[in-house]
């Protein structure tokens, strides 16, 4: 079965995906002595397919994906086109295929010496750290796979206006979203769904057996919200503050009789980070006070209260070699008195070591998240070839355990190996 999304967007993506299946190789193009410029073509594709182990309903996954664009420039004007297609699958007993095109970069933007205005889609990913950004709340997250893409992968252009402002080492960062985009989610059939009515489970909360054959409700759209950016960049010590009032693109499910309804409640955040190389390594830091996380009682009474978020890491690479190893400590905290469903605290340590060798041909990788104050656990080692320009060929698995209410105890059943190529040009 083959499901076409809403994220479908009209004549332009169609066509830019018609490109892709072409072949369209890149190309770029001086126009002539004014500087124009034009460039064409497939930016990535992507095949993968997996083996599921222990999972009751799902024995495999499978994902095809490509990007094209076209960018260009005249004058003080740039502008870019771009859409994507995915087709994501699943086989076993909950098997599906659905296939969605949707739009990439789309936008128009003016420049000078010291200013920059860009209105359409366009990638706004605030933040230092790595995979968990406490400030990283206007960008349109991608949760079809939960976690096992890297954090690039799992955020999408969303429609804006952006002025960025440069003086000296300052940038001001300004953005507002028109219109609300919400996160693109999995399939309701997908075993990576944080939503199970079928076993009364939400990612989370964990079990949850009244919600059995509950109504998923999507959210109504409205505007995003929008925020300010101030950062420093200097020779040893880069800083920023940021406010936002923004609306998150992830759902939180509201339960209700017979429903869970998905909200994005508005939250005002206020954010800091920092970013220093000291004693061999860069290190980097996030904190971010939010007014409105949505929690449930005990009671199923929809409350949101005050949190604050913190993430310290540190990036170096051992002995001055080519392994690079990154860590973090993550910490999170809802201060709410009452008894609620949800963890009201949760600590964390994830990270990633790469270690290219055989002069480069070949990589192995670790990423990893550990939970500090709960049992929690997600493993994913992968070993690439990348021989080929341009190319990788690898070989991963993605391994999870934990308590009930954290990530890894949710997706306990869906540990994975998988095989894949993907070309970047």
């Amino acid at each position: 079965m083959v499901e076409f999304g809403r994220q479908a967007r009209g004549p332009l993506a169609t066509a830019l995906v018609v490109a892709l299946v072409a072949g369209l190789p890149m190309s770029g193009l001086a126009a002539d002595d004014g500087g124009d410029a034009f460039a064409a073509g497939v930016d990535k594709l992507w095949m993968e397919a997996g083996r599921i182990f222990d999972h009751p309903d799902a024995s495999g996954t499978g994902l095809l994906h490509g990007a094209v664009s076209a960018k260009g420039s005249s004058g003080a004007f740039e502008y870019a086109l771009g859409a994507r297609f995915d087709a994501n699958a699943q086989f076993g007993d909950r098997d599906f295929t659905r296939t969605r095109v949707d739009y990439g970069e789309n936008y128009l933007r003016w420049r000078d010496d010291a200013t920059r205005l860009t209105v359409g889609a366009q990638n706004v990913l605030w933040g230092r750290v790595d995979e968990i950004s406490p400030i990283d709340r206007m960008s349109r997250a991608d949760l079809t796979r939960v976690i096992l893409d890297k954090l690039p992968e799992r955020r999408r252009a969303v429609p804006a206006v952006r002025l960025e402002r440069f003086a000296d080492d300052f940038k001001i960062d300004a953005v507002w979203l028109p219109t609300f985009d919400d996160a693109v989610m999995p399939d309701r059939r997908s075993v990576w769904n944080p939503v199970d009515t079928r076993a009364g489970r939400l990612l989370g909360i964990g079990d949850l057996p009244l919600m059995k054959g509950f109504r998923v409700k999507d959210a109504n759209h409205d505007t995003g919200g929008g925020g300010v950016r101030l950062t420093r960049g200097g020779d040893e010590l880069d800083y920023g503050f940021s406010i936002q009032r923004v609306r998150q693109s992830q759902p939180y499910y509201r339960v209700t009789p017979g429903v869970l309804q998905a909200v994005h409640p508005y939250s005002t955040v206020v954010g800091a980070e920092l970013e220093a190389e000291r004693l061999g390594a860069t290190w980097r830091m996030e904190a971010a006070w939010s007014s409105d996380v949505p929690v449930t009682t005990r009671g199923f009474q929809y409350l949101t209260k005050p949190g604050f978020d913190m993430v310290v890491g540190a990036e170096f690479f051992p002995g001055d070699a080519e392994t690079r190893v990154t860590l973090q400590l993550g910490g999170h905290r809802t201060f709410v008195e009452q008894r609620v469903l949800e963890r009201k605290e949760i600590y964390t340590f994830n990270g990633e070591i790469e270690h290219p060798f055989a002069h480069g041909r070949w990589r192995a990788d670790l990423r990893f998240v550990v939970g500090l104050d709960e049992r929690d656990l997600y493993l994913n080692p992968k070993l690439s070839y990348t021989g080929i320009d341009q190319h990788e060929i690898y070989i991963a698995a993605h391994l999870f355990d934990g308590a009930q209410k954290t990530l890894g105890g949710f997706y306990d059943r869906n540990d994975l190996v998988m095989v894949g190529w993907q070309a970047k040009f």
